[in-house]
């Protein structure tokens, strides 16, 4: 598991007042996004894939009431949360923002960070949230999760890796992925890849690199597959799905080279749409960082 520099934003105050308020939004404006996936703005499909709870439903919400729960708390939060990760990409951004909330409830009420009940918390509220608590640091590292994810191992990268992720226009139910999914006989021994990661070795990581979930998505969304060879035919091979997806990513050389594959990809989508993919594609260039989330704290 490795934390990217896509992030949202979050903004959280204390309030005397119980309960936990949130105020949702997307960074950049809803038209945009929709034209650049090619649905209409006001479609079903567009209200599913930027339609955010905030209700008990959002994890940033099922987080802080935790924190008053565990840590008995007086009054509530007040928390303004800007998207830019979609939802149902299989990249987090759910789990990011309840551990980005955990992490500015504990500032706020001086309690400190590296508190054991902080990480058992996260825990229960999502298999993802411990990695995301524990993801910034003083070196670049990518985790090795283990159990359920909450078992966490850092992996210090020589180097930061460049990537380019690729959203397409729906979003997958994880657990219908893992339902559709067969566990092998025989696991995959990770200790090359973690090497080959550890000396930012790109085409031994390219060499290594493989999900299990990869053909389960592609089954109930074929779209995954014509995006993976889009990126194939456009020069690049160290393209995969991003946990149950729905968005894949590639590595690439540069932060150089990730724009313009990201651009070459945003073009060369966006034209086959109509006949191949059925829409368009979020396609952004990023790079791994340390801090995986944007935090104000009132």
């Amino acid at each position: 598991m490795v934390p990217i520099d896509w992030c949202d934003e979050l903004q959280i105050s204390r309030s005397s007042k119980r309960g936990i308020r949130i105020v949702c939004d997307w960074q950049r404006s809803r038209s945009a996004m929709a034209h650049e996936l090619g649905i209409a703005e006001s479609s079903e499909l567009a209200n599913q894939l930027f339609s955010i709870p905030t209700d008990d439903s959002n994890l940033v919400a099922r987080a802080l009431s935790m924190m008053v729960d565990a840590f008995g708390l007086e009054g509530g939060f007040d928390c303004r949360l800007l998207k830019s990760i979609p939802a149902g990409a299989g990249m987090g951004g759910a789990s990011s923002d309840a551990a980005t909330a955990i992490r500015c409830a504990a500032t706020l009420c001086e309690i400190p960070v590296e508190a054991p009940e902080l990480f058992a918390i996260a825990a229960d509220v999502g298999s993802d949230v411990p990695f995301f608590l524990g993801a910034s640091g003083d070196r670049l590292s990518a985790i090795r999760a283990t159990g359920r994810g909450e078992r966490l191992n850092p992996v210090h990268l020589k180097a930061p890796l460049d990537v380019v992720v690729i959203f397409p226009s729906f979003s997958l139910s994880t657990a219908r992925v893992y339902a559709a999914s067969q566990i092998p006989a025989v696991p995959c021994d990770a200790s090359e890849f973690i090497a080959a990661l550890e000396s930012a070795d790109l085409p031994r990581i390219s060499s290594l690199m493989m999900n299990r979930l990869s053909e389960p998505a592609k089954i109930l969304a074929p779209q995954i597959d014509e995006i993976l060879k889009s990126v194939w035919r456009a020069g690049c091979r160290t393209c995969q799905l991003t946990g149950s997806g729905s968005a894949c990513f590639a590595l690439v050389d540069s932060a150089e080279e990730a724009q313009r594959l990201a651009d070459d990809l945003r073009d060369g989508l966006r034209r086959t749409a109509v006949n191949t993919i059925g829409a368009g594609a979020i396609v952004v260039a990023t790079r791994t960082t340390e801090v995986p989330s944007s935090v104000v704290i009132h």
